[in-house]
């Protein structure tokens, strides 16, 4: 007779292969993110390579045109994002008269209000301007350092992706002879839903870009903003970076709206812009992303949060597809099945409907 562990050994064998995981997960953190991004990428390339094989393009040169055009789109974007930045570059001097006017403004109803000379109040603001100057250089030198890294951890996302397209087959054989022997005939089962679960991922995200893209560009343009549709790329680009991306848009408008307007129309757009953030952290964010990657809104969010805490920005994007593989995984193994239930939608639960001789 086959003997069961008790329930707290189990839950305790399961804390601990939970810390030896995070541990893994954090400390090979160089490895693994660039490795899973291009894991993902790969997915998302493989029916543009499957249609070049079928056109007689060897596998090498297939896999190397689909990442090539992925690294030709980026590069184009950047550029056109470079130089639509460019362009706002021809504010700077409009937005430091408007500084210098605001301060004024402010210095003066200081004298009023508080009856502080404006001796003293320049005196305050220089040591605190020294403060503000030495933060935005630290930040600045971070900044440049986050960018680079950037750089590199695209290019080993693309030569990983590279090399997932062309080594898929033997990596599918490794992964099916690895598992053949306890589970035979879910392997396929598993490996075709997570890769149909990447691409509804990536499509999620698309999808949750453009409406944000879309509502900022209107709102913006029934506020009368100049550079309407510049200021909501920019919005709908910062609002994937989580936290601070939208705070950081938000303060970038009402600069720019500012130094071509006036304080009422920054703040307005600053209110509009924040009201599109909720929308979407509240509504779209869970129900688009998290609905495609079939898992309910709060499985999503601690997605997101545990990504950030493990692996910094980039977890927060590539957990939410790896909860949903750990979910499809989960689900063909019967020893897993309750936490495939916890990851999973919320479905009712349909009535069965009472015989007559149940009265």
């Amino acid at each position: 007779m086959k003997q069961t562990q008790p329930f707290y050994v189990r839950l305790a064998i399961s804390l601990v292969c939970l810390v030896f995981s995070v541990l893994i997960l954090r400390e090979a953190s160089a490895l693994l993110i660039p490795l899973f991004g291009g894991f993902l990428l790969a997915i998302v390339l493989l029916p543009l390579v499957h249609v070049l094989e079928r056109k007689g393009t060897s596998r090498s040169g297939a896999s190397m045109i689909a990442v090539s055009c992925f690294i030709l789109a980026f590069f184009t974007i950047n550029y056109f994002l470079t130089a639509q930045l460019a362009l706002f570059s021809t504010e700077l001097p409009n937005i430091n008269n408007k500084m210098q006017e605001m301060f004024a403004g402010l210095q003066s109803w200081f004298s009023s209000k508080f009856h502080i000379d404006q001796a003293h109040q320049i005196n305050y603001l220089s040591s605190s301007f020294k403060d503000i100057v030495t933060w935005i250089t630290g930040f600045a030198s971070r900044l440049v350092l986050y960018l680079g890294n950037i750089i590199v951890w695209i290019l080993f996302v693309c030569i990983y992706a590279y090399f997932i397209l062309y080594y898929r087959r033997l990596l599918v054989r490794f992964v099916m002879k690895l598992l053949e022997k306890d589970y035979p005939d879910q392997v396929q089962h598993i490996i075709r839903e997570n890769k149909k679960v990447i691409k509804e991922y990536i499509v999620g995200l698309l999808l949750e870009f453009l409406i944000v893209l879309l509502l900022s560009f209107f709102a913006l343009l029934i506020l009368n903003i100049k550079y309407a549709m510049m200021l909501a790329i920019i919005v709908a680009l910062l609002n994937i970076v989580p936290y601070l991306g939208i705070y950081t848009a938000v303060l970038f408008v009402m600069l720019v709206t500012y130094a071509n307007s006036t304080g009422t129309a920054a703040i307005q757009a600053a209110v509009a812009l924040l009201i599109i953030h909720f929308i979407d952290a509240l509504f779209l964010l869970p129900r688009i992303v998290g609905s495609r990657m079939k898992m309910n809104p709060f499985i999503t969010i601690i997605a997101v949060i545990t990504g950030d805490i493990i692996w910094g920005v980039p977890g927060m994007f590539l957990f939410i597809p790896l909860a949903a593989m750990l979910k499809i995984i989960f689900q063909h193994i019967s020893s897993m099945e309750a936490w495939a239930i916890l990851l999973d939608e919320d479905k009712p639960v349909k009535k069965k409907k009472r015989t007559a001789d149940q009265g």
